[in-house]
């Protein structure tokens, strides 16, 4: 078994001084990773008219945001929340999509009130959006009927997904934007999330671009994002000279070839955000049983929930005792569910109670997907600055904040 080892994005010193000054639960952020990843995509986007939106579902903390911002990124928002922080973090309405997913008639009025392009997956939403809004430009996601993702419930493509209108349905999209006037300016795909396969991505993006011609009025088309991230030691990176190769060179070729000019959107927020940060817990109780050695942890799937639902691996280092010979642990987390465990048989360097445990690569969908069960509060979060500066950018919250900020109108009424 491969032993532990440190990311190399983070420090022992810094993280052990952060778990000291803040404590845990801790998420803990390196602006410096995510204007890497940043950079690093944009550098392999050269030779393509592009515009690139960070999905900001994978970590919406206004801190990271306004980092992204800064790289010249726009937004793929997914819900009322989501376009106001937005909003008031400063992006235009031009520089956000909001992808529907179900919405109701009150969330499209939203975003034309706000004049935000809607993207819609549904041939009823078309038909309400065209009744409300005859002439108005919409784009429209597309399902191509080829999914991938890093599990079955991160596809978002194919024949038994709810996202996307068929392409074989594209007909009847075409007639109900001609009654109504619309004009479909986009076209969108996404077919999964943790997306390794170029292959795959390239024969999805070919079926988009298939069906650019069949709309007039068409100025875009949005490939998705799904990036995936290195997070087991023996994955690789996404090998960009391939994806240079085979998805630039694609969209390039398309564009010369059909005399286009269409602009090519992408709309990361995994790649961009997950190998930024970690999540820092404290060893409380060692425990043997049954032939294992339980590693408990003062927090759980409530903060973090991948492991638990997908099934995902997380790098886990200790950090307080980062010589130490590994060895193996079943690392679990302190809320009442079986299935709150973090790792299975685990090599990790030994651990102690009281250790600090890091769990890498938890920048994305780690605090964004986290919950209040069994009423333990949030973490904090805390944000490495370029210059290594540490700022805390989310206080902790203690459990009467918690009660308070839940109940606080029940309790004031009782009263």
């Amino acid at each position: 078994m491969r032993p532990p080892s440190l990311k190399s994005s983070f420090q022992v010193n810094t993280l052990l001084e952060i778990a000291n000054q803040f404590g845990t639960p801790t998420y803990v952020y390196d602006e410096r990773i995510i204007r890497q990843q940043c950079q690093l995509l944009k550098k392999h986007l050269t030779g393509i008219h592009t515009r690139l939106l960070y999905a900001m579902k994978a970590n919406s903390h206004p801190a990271i945001l306004e980092i992204i911002r800064s790289e010249g990124f726009g937004i793929d928002a997914v819900s009322p929340g989501e376009l106001y922080l937005a909003q008031k973090v400063g992006f235009s309405p031009e520089e956000i999509l909001y992808t529907a997913n179900n919405i109701t008639d009150e969330e499209m009025h939203l975003t034309q009130k706000a004049g935000v392009l809607l993207n819609v997956g549904e041939l009823s939403r078309l038909e309400r959006f065209g009744q409300s809004y005859p002439g108005g430009d919409i784009c429209i996601r597309l399902n191509p009927q080829i999914g991938s993702g890093h599990h079955e419930h991160v596809i978002t493509a194919g024949k038994t997904t709810k996202f996307g209108i068929p392409v074989h349905e594209i007909s009847k999209v075409l007639d109900i934007a001609n009654r109504y006037h619309v004009r479909i300016t986009g076209i969108h795909q996404h077919i999964g999330s943790g997306i390794s396969s170029m292959k795959v991505l390239g024969e999805a993006i070919g079926v988009l671009l298939k069906h650019a011609a069949d709309f007039p009025d068409l100025q875009f088309v949005n490939i998705g994002g799904g990036f995936n991230i290195p997070y087991h030691p023996d994955d690789t990176p996404i090998d960009f000279e391939n994806f240079h190769t085979s998805i630039v060179s694609l969209l390039k070729d398309t564009n010369e070839k059909a005399n286009q000019k269409l602009e090519y959107w992408f709309e990361p927020g995994r790649f961009l955000v997950a190998e930024s940060g970690a999540l820092l817990v404290r060893s409380n109780t060692i425990k043997e049983a049954n032939g294992r050695t339980f590693a408990g942890t003062d927090s759980g799937m409530n903060q973090l929930i991948r492991p638990a639902l997908y099934q995902a691996y997380h790098e886990i280092f200790n950090v307080s005792n980062a010589q130490a010979s590994p060895s193996s642990y079943e690392i679990v987390g302190n809320i009442c569910e079986s299935g709150d465990i973090f790792a299975k048989n685990r090599s990790v360097q030994q651990i102690r109670e009281g250790d600090i445990l890091a769990i890498f690569d938890a920048g994305a969908y780690g605090i964004a997907m986290a919950s209040i069960y069994n009423l333990r509060p949030f973490p904090a979060e805390v944000l490495i600055r370029e210059d290594r500066s540490i700022t805390c950018i989310r206080t902790r919250q203690s459990p009467e904040d918690l009660i308070h900020t839940m109940f606080a109108s029940y309790f004031d009424d009782a009263s």
